[in-house]
């Protein structure tokens, strides 16, 4: 069942808004400001998808949810909003796979 373009980017975007909410609170209760929040999120992100590229795991992790996230703000389909959604955390988790193969 498609979905009209409007009604469905506002549900994409939404819901995309709703889960960056969310690690921004739980990385909020670490930090001691707003600022220390987003660089305790994207620092460790940018730096975690250069360095997770060099492990085939992690590559595959990104290539599959760029894949997802493509497929979901191209097809406008109910279920293609929960792919973008998985896609979109399978980055951000892929990104702090990155990161942690760094520390280790």
């Amino acid at each position: 069942m498609r979905m009209t373009n409007g009604k469905y980017y506002l549900t994409l975007f939404s819901g995309l808004l709703f889960i960056l909410s969310i690690i921004f609170l739980a990385f909020f209760i670490h930090s001691s400001s707003v600022m220390g929040a987003v660089a305790l999120i994207l620092v460790p992100i940018t730096i975690g998808i250069g360095i997770g590229a060099s492990f085939p795991g992690i590559l595959f992790c990104v290539v599959t949810s760029s894949c997802l996230m493509g497929y979901g703000l191209v097809v406008r389909r109910r279920y293609a909003l929960a792919l973008f959604w998985s896609g979109f955390i399978l980055f951000f988790l892929a990104g702090l796979m990155g990161w942690h193969t760094r520390i280790i």
